[in-house]
């Protein structure tokens, strides 16, 4: 999603994406999210957590975008101060060097995929797996982070007034019923199935993306996880059409150390 996108989602058609503040992005997230609530939506519950969803990418993209803006504004030469008097020598050059990120060797002693690549539409983990990325254990580290850094169930649920701290332990305590927190919250008659498919699809959107472990563990470069997403795109779209799998896909430049 483009930044200008994102202001259309947000703010609509109108708003000029170069006079927007950070405060502004996360309150009109705020309102926008509250209008789509969905005890207060006319659509169900899975077009209201499709909405959130893109709201959500919508304002992490616009803060990430203003974010950048401020950090090249702030690499300018500082200004002196007017009671300050020095001999001009010319502008000065501020120049930003960034530190030189290369990836960890490959593991050879864990398990990479060596057959046929699948026919099928893959999640981002299985097509950096069957692409020979990374490694089965890679895959499973990955989503374990990507589990233990996403808001806890039942806080998202106090969040948006639907659960109490004591509705909470009740879950918690319920260990004679089956099944995950929503499942139990909807047994004791805390949730409807409605609120409980809200929140698990609102804390899936809210969790960290994948590819942001695999950058901070030095197993993938942040220009690789870009190019790996849209030739996943390719991959996915390819198989929709019936065109049938692309072959395993490299990024440019890589480099496998061993």
């Amino acid at each position: 999603m483009h930044p200008s996108d994102a202001v259309r989602i947000l703010f609509g058609e109108a708003t000029d994406l170069r006079r927007v503040t950070a405060a502004e992005v996360k309150s009109a997230f705020r309102r926008r999210v509250r209008m789509h609530h969905p005890d207060a939506a006319r659509g169900g519950a899975q077009r209201c957590g499709e909405v959130v969803s893109s709201l959500v990418s919508a304002r992490d993209i616009l803060i990430e975008h203003l974010e950048t803006a401020r950090k090249r504004s702030s690499g300018a030469a500082p200004v002196e101060s007017s009671n300050t008097f020095k001999t001009y020598t010319g502008p000065t050059v501020v120049r930003l060097v960034r530190p030189v990120v290369e990836k960890l060797p490959k593991k050879e002693h864990e398990r990479y995929y060596t057959g046929v690549f699948p026919t099928y539409k893959l999640k981002f983990g299985q097509f950096l797996y069957f692409a020979t990325e990374i490694s089965w254990q890679d895959l499973v580290r990955g989503m374990r982070w990507q589990r233990d850094q996403r808001p806890p169930y039942g806080e998202i649920g106090k969040a948006w007034g639907w659960m109490t701290d004591r509705d909470i332990q009740m879950v918690r305590a319920a260990t004679e019923i089956p099944g995950m927190f929503g499942e139990k919250a909807v047994a004791l008659g805390l949730l409807t199935h409605k609120q409980a498919a809200f929140l698990v699809r609102h804390q899936h959107h809210s969790q960290p993306r994948l590819g942001e472990y695999f950058v901070k563990e030095r197993i993938l470069l942040p220009n690789e996880v870009t190019q790996l997403l849209k030739a996943m795109e390719r991959h996915n779209s390819s198989i929709e059409r019936g065109n049938g799998p692309l072959p395993p896909f490299k990024p440019a430049g890589f480099v496998r150390h061993s």
